[in-house]
């Protein structure tokens, strides 16, 4: 089980990060579309990731 609650903390961290680059990242050269849907990609990675560790939880109980 400890490992399972260092791998919520990694994906919770990893959104964090996600978050703070969209926020901070306001260079005008930028095209804020094409890093929201670049972030939202990354992002349903990390949710595809949580899913695979819960499925495996409930396979191991």
């Amino acid at each position: 089980m400890p490992d399972s609650k260092n791998n919520a903390d990694l994906h919770l961290t990893a959104r964090g990060y996600l978050i703070d680059f969209l926020v901070t990242n306001t260079d005008p050269t930028v095209d804020q579309n094409e890093l929201r849907e670049i972030l939202l990609f990354l992002n349903n990675l990390i949710t595809f990731d949580e899913i695979n560790l819960r499925k495996e939880e409930m396979e191991s109980v």
